[in-house]
């Protein structure tokens, strides 16, 4: 059974981070992985996905400031998106995704899982970030946020019959969703 008073938790039992958790939780990576957890939690790739992007940064468009996913870039096996774009990223992605082709390649699944744990304890956070929480946080937030489900569909490379109605359920406090839509607005996705 999960321990809902930890926090957020999606019906799979995936930690969902709040703002104030998230800025906490980035001061506790290390400055190594830090662009790195950033890119994920704004672009809201699977974590493989993340690894193949970081492999072939020619995906991400400067000029359009979008990520374009080629089918090979994309996990899922019964994938039917030709490619899938991921838009509504901030002004300064191009900074940010600099930096993320020039740090570190990211680890290995296993690994990554480790560090995630790691850096829980060190933040505080009791129910542990795992790999699913950066994708599961912001698509969270933009559902919250009044982001129209088709969008996140397609900018997620969700099947529109795989619904997101388990995130329906998460409730954040009215502090919660005001620093919610002040980060969407910063990072460029809510308008």
């Amino acid at each position: 059974m999960v321990n809902l008073t930890n926090g957020l938790v999606t019906a799979d039992g995936t930690k969902v981070l709040v703002v104030e958790e998230y800025d906490k939780y980035l001061q506790a990576i290390s400055k190594r992985y830090r662009t790195m957890f950033e890119v994920n939690v704004i672009t809201g790739l699977r974590y493989v996905e993340l690894q193949r992007l970081y492999d072939n940064p020619k995906w991400y468009s400067e000029s359009r400031n979008q990520i374009i996913l080629p089918p090979e870039a994309q996990k899922k096996v019964k994938q039917k998106l030709v490619k899938r774009t991921i838009d509504r990223l901030p002004t300064t992605f191009r900074y940010i995704f600099l930096d993320f082709v020039n740090g570190p390649r990211p680890p290995d699944r296993t690994a990554w899982n480790r560090d995630l744990a790691r850096w829980s304890e060190k933040a505080g956070i009791e129910f542990k970030v795992g790999p699913k929480t950066p994708r599961k946080t912001i698509e969270s937030w933009m559902l919250k946020s009044g982001i129209p489900e088709i969008e996140i569909y397609s900018r997620q490379g969700h099947d529109p019959i795989t619904s997101l109605q388990h995130y329906q359920s998460l409730s954040f406090t009215d502090y919660e969703q005001r620093d919610i839509n002040k980060r969407l607005t910063e990072w460029g996705i809510l308008k």
